[in-house]
């Protein structure tokens, strides 16, 4: 038997869960987690459910407001810490951009300080290794 159009039954995400982990995910952000996939793991689930309760909850103004506080929290901490020296200002750019949704394709775009190398196909391990030394080049 076919499903019913608009059928609610397997929804999971309640308003009060939403607000629940809306909530968490805000109080989760400081100096030291502050990339909205690190609060997500924090919270226990994944960076895409944000955007799912924000679309799901747009005319809720709690849910709204407290996840785009955490959004604008976490980008004001990779702004200071990008301003400070302390995120290299590729990979501060980087998130910015991946915040905003601007990201360019890397058909296009070739940045110079890999000097042509790609980054597509490497570890979180071996970005974090690169990163130290083209911060170590540019010193």
């Amino acid at each position: 038997m076919p499903f019913q159009k608009n059928n609610k039954d397997a929804e999971t995400i309640t308003l009060d869960s939403a607000i629940e982990l809306c909530n968490k995910a805000l109080n989760t952000v400081n100096d030291e987690c502050y990339f909205i996939s690190s609060v997500a793991d924090k919270c226990d689930t994944y960076r895409q459910k944000f955007d799912y309760i924000l679309k799901k909850y747009s005319d809720n103004k709690d849910v709204f407001n407290t996840i785009k506080r955490m959004y604008n929290k976490c980008e004001s901490i990779v702004m200071e810490k990008t301003a400070q020296g302390e995120i290299t200002p590729a990979l501060g750019i980087f998130v910015l951009k991946a915040y905003h949704g601007l990201m360019e394709s890397s058909r296009h775009y070739n940045d110079h300080t890999t000097k042509g190398e790609s980054m597509n196909q490497l570890t979180a391990e071996q970005l974090r290794e690169k990163s130290k030394q083209l911060d170590n080049e540019y010193k």
